[in-house]
């Protein structure tokens, strides 16, 4: 019984673990994407927030920032539908 609850509670502290690297892992990504854009590699950066994208977070306003940095990488781009429909994600996540 006591290796039972123990295991549970290494469960949990994995899971707690995973969720804070995956965390860490897609700021880093947005933030290599935001430093991509601004040094004008907008095709780079969209390759770090589609990464970041896929690596997923919880935090709403970290996945908003995102969806609008994506948003406009891809207007800059001249990739007007793809712009277009990051900034709706991020519109849908602000409503």
């Amino acid at each position: 019984m006591a290796h039972s609850a123990t295991n549970g509670v290494d469960q949990d502290l994995a899971s707690k673990r995973l969720h804070s690297r995956m965390e860490a892992s897609c700021l880093e990504l947005a933030l290599e994407g935001e430093r991509l854009c601004k040094a004008g590699d907008f095709k780079g950066g969209t390759a770090f927030f589609e990464a970041a994208v896929k690596v997923g977070t919880e935090d709403l306003k970290t996945l908003s920032a995102i969806y609008s940095q994506l948003g406009n990488a891809y207007f800059y781009l001249k990739e007007y539908g793809k712009a277009l429909e990051y900034h709706r994600h991020d519109l849908t996540l602000a409503r």
